[in-house]
C-alpha cells in the first residue's frame, strides 16, 4: 500500500461538483437585482418624493438649474419616481419648454442607468432560464424593438422605473431602449409639463385641457393594453395549430 503523504500530484484532476443554480454567479446578481428594484419600491413608497420638496428643491433663476434638473430627474428615475410627478414639477419650476427638455433628458438618462444595471446583474441569468412564454413574450419584444419600447411607455399599466431594469435583462438593444424610451416617455411628459406650467401661471383653461390629454392617454393606453393582451392568445393558438 502507498503511503498517503497529503499531497496529490499536479497532473491529478479530482471531480468538480456542480453548483446548484442558486449558488451560481448570475443567480447571485440577479437576485442582487431584485433586492435593489424591491428596496427602491419600499423606499418610493414610504417616503416619496412630493410636488412641494422637488419644487423647492432647485429654483429657476439658481446658475445650476438645469444641469440640477437634469441630474435630479435621471437619480429619481433610476429610484422609480414617478416620471409624471417630475414632468409636472419640471413644468412648474420651468415652463413648458423647459419643463419638457429638462425633465426628458432626466428620465431618459435615468433609464439608461437603471438599464444598465439590469444589464449587468440580470442578464446573464435571464438568458440561462428563461423559458415557455416569457422567453416567447421576450423574443417579441426583443424583435419589434423601438416599437415594443414605445408602447409599453404609453400603457399606463407597466412601471415605467422597473420596466427600465426588466429591459436590461433582455436582448432588446440599447439603441432601440433609448429611442423607444424617449418616444414613448414624451406625450405624457408633454401633458403633465403643461399641466405644471398651467398651475403655475393659474391658468384654469390651459390646466382643463392639459388634464383632458392626460385622461386621454390614460384611457387610450389601457384600451390598447387590453386589445394586445386578448390578442396574444389566440396569435398563440393559432401559431400551435401551425405546428
Amino acid at each position: 500500500m502507498r503511503p498517503n503523504l497529503g499531497w496529490v500530484r499536479s497532473d491529478q484532476t479530482t471531480p468538480t461538483s456542480h453548483k446548484p443554480w442558486w449558488r451560481t454567479g448570475a443567480a447571485i446578481r440577479f437576485g442582487l437585482l431584485a433586492v435593489i428594484v424591491l428596496t427602491l419600491t419600499a423606499v418610493i413608497i414610504i417616503a416619496h418624493p412630493t410636488k412641494g420638496s422637488l419644487a423647492q428643491a432647485v429654483g429657476p433663476d439658481h446658475p445650476m438649474a438645469p444641469l440640477i434638473a437634469i441630474g435630479g430627474s435621471a437619480v429619481l428615475t433610476t429610484a422609480l419616481a414617478p416620471r409624471t410627478l417630475l414632468a409636472g414639477v419640471g413644468g412648474l419650476v420651468f415652463g413648458f419648454m423647459g419643463g419638457v427638455l429638462y425633465i426628458m433628458l432626466g428620465i431618459t438618462l435615468g433609464a439608461l442607468i437603471a438599464h444598465t444595471v439590469g444589464r449587468f446583474l440580470g442578464r446573464d441569468f435571464m438568458a440561462r432560464h428563461l423559458s415557455g412564454r416569457l422567453l416567447t413574450m421576450e423574443q417579441a419584444v426583443a424583435k419589434r424593438g423601438i416599437l415594443a419600447i414605445v408602447i409599453s411607455r404609453m400603457i399606463p399599466l407597466v412601471p415605467f422605473g422597473i420596466a427600465n431594469y426588466i429591459f436590461g435583462t433582455t436582448t432588446v438593444r440599447m439603441g432601440a431602449f433609448i429611442a423607444g424610451t424617449f418616444v414613448g416617455a414624451l406625450p405624457a411628459t408633454l401633458a403633465y409639463s403643461a399641466l405644471g406650467s398651467a398651475t403655475a401661471r393659474g391658468d384654469a383653461v390651459g390646466m382643463s385641457i392639459a388634464g383632458v390629454i392626460i385622461a386621454t392617454l390614460g384611457i387610450g393606453g389601457s384600451v390598447g393594453s387590453l386589445l394586445i393582451w386578448r390578442k396574444r392568445p389566440r396569435k398563440a393558438a393559432k401559431t400551435a395549430a401551425a405546428v
